[in-house]
């Protein structure tokens, strides 16, 4: 069963109110929310952001609704009671530290701001998108916190940063309105891997420790939604040639963007493809999470549904066994 707070996304809408001469008085996929987070908050209107209007969804009533971890505290390994071994934990090795986040406890916050060494970086995962990215978050030199706007875009998750107001799309890194529209965030790679297979192969690491009662992180926040044919929200772009809940692991490197289908590459265990003339390589690492490298440098691979890869990445290359 979907819990609360995917019920609060499946609001159904209602009525918005009207004008004299019958024009509605705010954007009517704000799901009749009193406060219209895109106008009303943030201030951005048609031309001020990076998207359609009508494609901007609004999933409750206020920014920050749902609750980004400003001060995370983390565990050893043999601290950890809270998880089973098929939760689905997102990790990251940078600055000599190895850390995971369990999806359990990002289902309920979405956004991690942590510190690595002397760098700030933003630990984000989208339940709608199944999509988790890391990314350093400065901007002009400057560390700035990330947080949950309350919008979607083709079901992404919309953050917004705390100094200069700008709304970031997680799947992309991209500023999409405000002062740094346009501005790319810099991307850090990540794995996604089963508890029990990520902590056999990292036992000196750390973990995302629950920030509140550990009751409220159930297993399934979103039931079976993981599964299902069903999108919560409207997307802009369809592909048929892979179930919308399919895993992929998406690239974007030198101007082309590429989806390699996760269980033919979970078995066949690497994957190599010249690139311009660079070899281009995803791997399974001892994990079960997937590397990417590009001439042997590390390169992001981003999980995530097919149909949101697709959503942002029309023109993308599909690499699954019909093709091998």
């Amino acid at each position: 069963m979907i819990t609360r707070l995917a019920v609060l996304f499946c609001c159904l809408l209602i009525s918005v109110p009207v004008t004299a001469d019958g024009n509605s008085t705010r954007r009517g996929n704000t799901r009749g929310y009193e406060v219209d987070i895109l106008m009303d908050t943030f201030q951005y209107g048609a031309g001020d952001i990076d998207a359609e209007l009508d494609s901007v969804f609004q999933g409750c009533p206020q920014r920050d609704c749902i609750p980004s971890i400003d001060h995370p505290v983390f565990l050893k390994i043999p601290d950890v009671d809270y998880l089973d071994g098929d939760d689905l934990v997102l990790s990251i090795t940078y600055e000599n530290l190895t850390r995971a986040y369990p999806t359990r406890i990002l289902d309920r916050h979405e956004i991690v701001n942590d510190i690595f060494g002397k760098t700030p970086v933003a630990i984000t995962y989208c339940p709608l998108c199944g999509s988790g990215l890391a990314f350093i978050r400065v901007l002009d030199g400057d560390s700035v916190q990330l947080g949950v706007s309350g919008l979607l875009h083709n079901n992404d998750l919309i953050m917004y940063d705390r100094k200069t107001e700008s709304l970031w799309q997680q799947i992309t890194g991209r500023a999409i309105a405000g002062p740094k529209r346009g501005l790319m965030l810099q991307s850090l790679p990540v794995t996604m891997s089963l508890w029990d297979e990520w902590k056999a192969t990292n036992p000196g690491a750390e973990v995302l420790a629950p920030p509140a009662r550990r009751q409220q992180y159930v297993k399934k926040t979103y039931g079976d939604y993981d599964s299902s044919d069903r999108l919560l929200f409207p997307v802009t772009d369809m592909d048929a040639r892979l179930h919308v809940k399919k895993v992929i692991y998406g690239v974007e490197i030198k101007g082309l963007s590429i989806a390699v289908e996760d269980e033919w590459l979970k078995k066949i265990g690497s994957w190599e493809h010249d690139v311009k003339g660079t070899t281009l390589r995803l791997e399974v690492d001892e994990a079960g999470g997937v590397t990417g490298s590009l001439g042997g440098k590390p390169v992001p691979v981003h999980r995530m549904y097919w149909f949101a890869w697709y959503s942002f990445h029309p023109d993308t290359g599909l690499i699954d066994k019909r093709n091998h």
